[in-house]
């Protein structure tokens, strides 16, 4: 299977400075993309979420490369860019019995009436599991992702009221701290386990579950996090357990890079690329 590389160079969705550079300083470090979808600014109404209008528009152009360069045979690896672009990544692909593997620092299930920072990009997993603002809503349509097939890895960031979302929709999550005290051989059993239900998974890795102290380019850094090895064991793992039908790699932000989080990042791309043409050989 041939990987196609999809850019989204997205920072509405945060609202912080950078993280629409990251697909010019990937293409700087030799990733070459088969397609950039950007951001059109559209006319936004006071009191809304931040950047609606802007994002509803990006999000539906983005869904629709994604669901295409599926359909032509290609695996769609999306980077970003800030994390509201699940939204359409997901929706994408049909959910019906397709999971969700979600490597993140934080829980990105906020929704328009929870939020408090009201930025898009603290609320994809929600919508993505049918909650959220309609105009989000229209963009996922009846192709939710239930919540029993997704599970998240590397939380340490969770606010107070998306926690009690989380656990009222039954969702499954590994917090850090119990990677750090359980080990990591007990962390991937648990992955292996969830994944050994599933027949498809869609794959969203967001830098920012990496520990700032290795890998510093992201827009919303968490103290602690996952080693470089610890991700690309994770995502690998993904990949031998399951079909992985998408992934995103996500909230690069080359502002706050000194090197690492791009060369983590090459070295994902690497690992995703073998993992793709072995699936067919």
């Amino acid at each position: 299977m041939k990987l196609r590389r999809i850019g989204a160079p997205v920072n509405e969705g945060c609202d912080i400075h950078g993280s629409q550079l990251a697909i010019l300083a990937l293409q700087a470090k030799g990733l070459n993309f088969g397609t950039v979808v950007t951001v059109e600014k559209k006319n936004e109404i006071e009191g809304e979420i931040l950047h609606l209008n802007t994002l509803h528009d990006f999000l539906s152009r983005l869904k629709l490369e994604v669901s295409n360069t599926n359909q032509a045979g290609e695996f769609p690896l999306i980077y970003g860019g800030d994390h509201s672009l699940a939204i359409a990544t997901i929706a994408a692909l049909p959910n019906k019995n397709r999971g969700v593997l979600w490597i993140d620092a934080h829980g990105d299930c906020n929704t328009h009436l929870s939020s408090e920072s009201k930025r898009i990009h603290g609320m994809p997993l929600a919508v993505a599991q049918g909650h959220g603002h309609p105009k989000l809503l229209e963009i996922v349509g009846n192709n939710t992702v239930d919540s029993d097939k997704i599970l998240l890895v590397g939380i340490r960031s969770l606010d107070e009221k998306e926690e009690v979302l989380m656990t009222s929709w039954g969702l499954k999550w590994i917090t850090q701290d119990e990677i750090d005290r359980k080990g990591f051989e007990w962390t991937k059993d648990q992955v292996k386990s969830f994944l050994e239900t599933l027949d498809e998974i869609h794959l969203s890795f967001d830098c920012d579950s990496m520990d700032p102290a290795l890998c510093p380019g992201v827009s919303t850094p968490v103290s602690g996090g996952l080693t470089p090895d610890q991700a690309l064991d994770l995502v690998s793992l993904g990949f031998e357990s399951v079909t992985v039908s998408s992934m995103d790699i996500v909230e690069f932000n080359p502002v706050h890079d000194q090197g690492k989080t791009s060369e983590l990042i090459l070295r994902m791309d690497a690992l995703v690329q073998s993992k793709v043409n072995g699936e067919c050989t």
